[in-house]
């Protein structure tokens, strides 16, 4: 009673306040989250990692809500039902999506779901002495799957590790890893990901290069190429490295450096401006999600 109690007092406050209360009652909340005012989030059992942002008019009302570090729930939002809502980090629940949660819906590492997706783990409503069909089946997504727009996800579903599912799709079975599925016109066509995935790779040695160019261009700094040294300097004080063979990007200003891991997501905690944008950049540009290492 508690725990609702303090849900419904979120509703109307700030982020900083209702973080605060949710601790109190024992729900588990990371560093740097926000939950947005007139959002409402109830679960018996919250655990919200670091970087967490849940923006205005999203409803959550489930048994336990998990959602891991460096993820977004979008406005406008709703997840409901009697189970529970898992996710392991680096997610994107995109604008009005309806995720129902009557069995379980669990989604991996850096998957997630494009505006108003529709995810159903429950499929009845005309009577079953009729001799109408009900069935309910938990929904999974597994790492690295996207899902595009307005795609309906039905019980029993189960997508794989890197897939992409284009929009207008309905989904209802299981489907295999390195899956490209759209529609087009009246034919459903699957492609292999995986072939063109590893000709994007051999096509672009010089990707991290690419990637500090375009975003210092972006955001009109000033900068300074060593090819040499590879390296970037930019706006005086600040020095880009990167090193294609670990996929890593350093940043150096005075005797302080924070390291971009694109290899395994991470990233040091800083409050450079440039350190945000460049996070920023990557997330939105390049669709790199960094999850931010804190220390204790």
């Amino acid at each position: 009673m508690v725990k609702k109690f303090v849900s419904a007092l979120g509703f109307l406050l700030p982020s900083f306040i209702t973080c605060f209360l949710f601790k109190l009652v024992g729900h588990k909340i990371g560093k740097n989250t926000n939950i947005s005012i007139f959002s409402y989030v109830y679960a018996d059992d919250i655990a919200i990692g670091n970087d967490v942002d849940i923006r205005s008019f999203v409803f959550i009302r489930v048994k336990k809500f998990s959602i891991g570090n460096s993820s977004i729930i979008s406005f406008g939002t709703q997840i409901k039902g009697e189970n529970n809502f898992l996710t392991k980090g680096s997610n994107f629940i995109g604008a009005h999506c309806l995720i129902n949660c009557e069995e379980d819906v669990t989604i991996g590492f850096y998957s997630g779901l494009g505006p108003r997706c529709t995810v159903y783990t429950h499929g009845s409503f005309l009577p079953v002495i009729m001799g109408y069909p009900a069935r309910f089946e938990k929904v999974v997504l597994e790492d690295y799957a996207w899902v595009a727009m307005s795609v309906a996800i039905l019980p029993g579903t189960h997508i794989e590790s890197n897939c992409i599912i284009n929009p207008g799709v309905i989904l209802k079975s299981r489907v295999p890893s390195n899956s490209l599925i759209e529609v087009k016109s009246n034919v459903f066509s699957t492609i292999n990901l995986s072939r063109l995935q590893t000709f994007l790779k051999k096509s672009d040695s010089d990707h991290l290069k690419k990637i500090l160019d375009n975003f210092l261009t972006h955001y009109q700094i000033d900068y300074i190429h060593d090819e040499n040294n590879k390296s970037f300097s930019a706006e005086k004080s600040y020095v880009f490295k990167y090193f294609p063979e670990t996929d890593i990007i350093e940043l150096f200003h005075g005797n302080k450096k924070i390291t971009y891991d694109l290899k395994n997501f991470y990233t040091d905690y800083s409050k450079f401006k440039i350190h945000m944008k460049f996070l920023f950049y990557l997330r939105r540009r390049c669709g790199i999600i960094l999850q931010t290492r804190y220390k204790d």
